[in-house]
Order: structure tokens, then sequence, then C-alpha cells
């Protein structure tokens, strides 16, 4: 056998290849796949020796079961290594079967704006096409409202460690800590597949910390507020108001960060929900990674563009029925064509991979168009965004949800905390 290519203590791989052995063996798996659940031990392991993280984070996290799902996200949000580091992680093992399906919910990270859900999938049969449709998630009877999203890697036929996140529409009351969160999948032969998982949170839920900022960012005469600045263990929230007597509509704004004094920065949180509310309403909140666990006197607000364009030019009229372009703006470089229900758009590829999303669209009597799904396609110079709506054959406004025009870059901001 070669030597390893990563230096990891003897007797740690050896308990994590024990705890691995004794698992398979409680759930009676073939040799095959004890091979499969091994390599997946040393690539997880591989990976977390191989992140830059510090020693008490790598010894916490060695001790969670499964714990393949939560090194990615550590390698990804350091909000989640400081909750790691900080032993706010709270560990379930909860596990549940249904068609050959076993479902275990490793651990959780709860608090005042979201869940975060670490599961493993273990199957007597091949998963490789096994589609996760929604995860409902209920505090005692009653289901919450929240977005969720989840991501699956099915490379591995037989075993999946994967998370699912949740963005609260409004902050939760801890009134009950005992919560269900209800699995729906799909798979081509078995069918639908859906497995529940009860389970009570015993740690303490840490409080938001809230600071009014009330800091007005003006941007060639456009303005913006920061109102509040929002800390919890998963995400800090930026919330802005928009000036409602700026001359141009804002439509986004581009990479946004925070520092602390000490030069230690947050971004936005990848694979999950990054905004709130619709800036065209004046009211939005941004979601940057954590820094919680952290008690800066101050923080800098760092923006890298302001996308603007004037009002009453943030939009392109189309005929469902004629199949005509009716107007779009003067500034407006990209051709737009138009294919029974479905609006395209081809565009020049801009450096920063920023989406038109012509998602928002009104009838001709000011009722919504539905809009149905979003197809990409690329080449080497261009991206072609074709949106589908539903049947309709009159008249219509595309609002635009991005356009590449800046007003404003490099836009730093300092917040005091203290």
């Amino acid at each position: 056998m070669s030597k390893p290519l990563i230096d990891v203590p003897k007797e740690k791989l050896q308990q994590v290849r024990m705890d691995m052995f004794r698992k398979v063996q409680r759930e009676k798996r073939r040799k095959k796949r004890i091979v499969s659940v091994a390599c997946i031990s040393m690539l997880c392991l591989s990976l977390l020796f191989s992140i830059r993280v510090s020693p008490t984070i790598a010894s916490q996290v060695a001790k969670i079961p499964g714990f393949q799902a939560i090194v990615t996200a550590i390698a990804i949000d350091k909000g989640i290594k400081d909750i790691v580091d900080h032993e706010y992680y709270e560990e379930i093992n909860v596990t549940q079967s249904r068609k050959g399906l076993a479902l275990t919910l490793q651990g959780v990270i709860a608090d005042n704006l979201g869940f975060v859900l670490f599961y493993d999938a273990d199957a007597s049969f091949d998963i490789s096409k096994l589609n996760l449709e929604k995860v409902q998630l209920f505090q005692g009877a009653e289901e919450i409202e929240c977005g969720c999203t989840f991501t699956m890697n099915a490379s591995n036929q037989t075993y999946i460690s994967s998370s699912v996140k949740y963005s609260f529409l409004k902050p939760i009351a801890y009134t009950s800590k005992d919560f269900k969160a209800v699995f729906h999948f799909q798979d081509e032969e078995k069918g639908n597949i859906v497995i529940s998982l009860p389970f009570s949170l015993k740690n303490e839920i840490a409080k938001e910390k809230i600071f009014t900022a009330n800091r007005t960012i003006d941007v060639n005469g456009q303005k913006f507020t920061i109102t509040q600045i929002r800390r919890s263990p998963l995400k800090v929230a930026l919330d802005i108001e928009v000036a409602k007597d700026n001359t141009m509509q804002l439509l986004a704004l581009d990479d946004v960060a925070i520092m602390t004094e000490s030069g230690e920065r947050r971004e936005s949180i990848r694979n999950d929900i990054s905004a709130d509310g619709n800036i065209r309403d004046g009211k939005f909140t941004l979601y940057l990674q954590s820094n919680y666990f952290d008690d800066p006197a101050s923080l800098t607000v760092m923006i890298g563009a302001v996308q603007a364009v004037p009002k009453g030019e943030d939009f392109i009229e189309v005929d469902f029925g004629t199949k005509e372009i009716l107007t779009k703006p003067t500034y407006f470089k990209g051709d737009i064509s138009i294919v029974q229900q479905s609006v395209a758009v081809k565009m020049k590829k801009n450096n920063e991979g920023k989406l038109l999303m012509l998602s928002d669209a009104i009838k001709e009597d000011g009722t919504p168009l539905e809009f149905k799904s979003l197809t990409i396609s690329r080449d080497e110079q261009y991206v072609v965004e074709t949106s589908q709506f539903e049947e309709y054959n009159g008249k219509a406004k595309l609002y635009l949800n991005y356009y590449p025009n800046p007003i404003g870059e490099n836009i730093e901001v300092n917040i005091p905390l203290q």
C-alpha cells in the first residue's frame, strides 16, 4: 500500500475507519459498498486537512458523524467554520428508512434567521437518478414558511452526504424546540419516497445582534440607506432602503462584503439565498457570511458596483400575439426574439457572469404574467437567456432585474457597532 498523501494522525484515522466500519456492519452492507464508504471517509479527511482550518476546528469536525457535508460547508463559508469552532453545531443522529433508503439527520445549525440540516442517505439500490424534490420543516404541528435550498451529490451511487438550508421569511420564535423535517424524494423505479425525521433541539438558541446603522450612501445623486445590520450565527443581514425620489432605478449592488478592523472579510453566501425583498419596492435585505462570534468595534461595508438604469426605461415591452418587440431601452444592447410563450435575449458575455433575469412581467391590464422557467445557453462570446411565461397572447412588460450599467464602483462605508 502506498504512503498516504496527507499527514493525518494515525489514531484519528483509525478511529474514523472503525466508526465507519461499525456503521457498515449495523446496516448490513455488502462488501463492495464497504469499499465505497471507506473511500468517502478518506476523501473527506483529505478535504478537511487540505483546507486551511485551525487544529481546534479540525478536531471538532472529526467528532461529527457523517461529517462530509459539513466539511464542504466549512470550505465555502467562514461563518460555518466559526460555528464549528465555537461548538454551536448540534448533533442529532436520527435515522429513518423507507423503500430501501435510509436517511440520517446528522446535525443541525439553528438560529433566528434560518436552519441548516446536515444529512446522509444510504440506499440498497442505485440512487444516481434519485431526486430530492422538497423538504418541509415543521415546528410542532405547524409548517414553517421559509425559502429552502438544497444540493445533492449522486456521484456515488449508493451514498449521499449533503445539506438543506432554510431562510425564514420572518424571524422564528422558538416557543417549541420540537421539529420535523419531511424529505420528498422521487425515483424513476421506486416512485415517491417520503421520509419524516423528527428531532428536538437542546442547545440554547443564539440571540440575533441588531445594530442601527442609518448610513445613507449617495452614488451620483442616487441614494440608499443601510438601516440595520443584523448578525446571527448563520448570516449577516444588511437591511437597505432606497430613496423614493431617485431618478434612476437601482437594480443591484454587486460584490457586497463586510470587513472588520482586523481585516477579516465576509462575502455573499454561496449556494444559498443571498437576498430578500424587492429592490423595486424600496426595501430589501442582503445576506453575507456570518462573523457572529466576533465583536468588532466597527464594520466596513464594501460594494463593488451599483447597477442602475433610468426610471421608466427598466423594461422590455413585447406582444406575444404578434411576436413583436414593441419597445426596449435605448441603452439596451441585446438581441431579443419571441418564440411562442418564450422571450430569448442574446447578450455579449460580461465578466461578472450576471443574468438579466426577466422573471417579473406585467400584462397590459396590470396583472402579473406568470413566469414558468429560465433556460441559459452559452458559447465563447454570447449568453442567451430564454424566459418562458404562461399562455398569453397580449402585450406585456418584462422588467430587468439586472443590467450591467454601473453608476458607482468600489464604495466603502464604515459603520460603528459599539
